[in-house]
């Protein structure tokens, strides 16, 4: 089972303050599931991140950089990853990750550094989490037959 505690706990050791501030798990769709962030930014800077992150995965369906007005996001999928970067995915090539990470981070930090933090991160994650693959996705599926209604 996986632990909102230990995921805030991890996503809390990524952070380097004040440069790498705001980390954050979230699914392909867009919903917020744990964050760490500088104690003193407003929880709707993180919505603001998750927002933006989820509307750059849909865009690229890969790991993803983009310059914002709330610094450098990281957008990455929740998978084992090899040192180079990976490229973005067609549809045949592999089942939609179930959780992405985003980092938040100021305009002076590079983006290599950025990446390879995003990579361990993501990477430390993947076990855990795919290993609930088979069950999350059967409990987002409708129900199978619709029932006809009682009279």
């Amino acid at each position: 089972m996986l632990v909102l505690s230990a995921l805030h706990d991890v996503l809390t050791q990524v952070l380097s303050l004040p440069e790498l501030h705001t980390a954050v798990l979230l699914t392909p769709s867009g919903q917020l599931i744990s964050y760490a962030s500088d104690p003193s930014s407003a929880k709707d800077h993180v919505r603001v991140v998750v927002g933006l992150s989820g509307e750059v995965w849909q865009e690229t369906q890969g790991v993803s950089m983009v310059d914002t007005e709330v610094g450098r996001i990281l957008v990455m999928p929740v998978e084992k990853t090899s040192e180079a970067t990976p490229q973005p995915r067609t549809d045949s090539e592999a089942p939609e990750p179930l959780m992405l990470i985003a980092l938040n981070a100021v305009s002076s930090v590079d983006w290599q550094d950025l990446q390879d933090t995003g990579r361990e991160l993501a990477n430390h994650l993947a076990g855990p989490i795919n290993k609930y693959r088979s069950r999350l996705l059967a409990s987002a599926v409708s129900p199978t037959a619709s029932q006809q209604p009682r009279r």
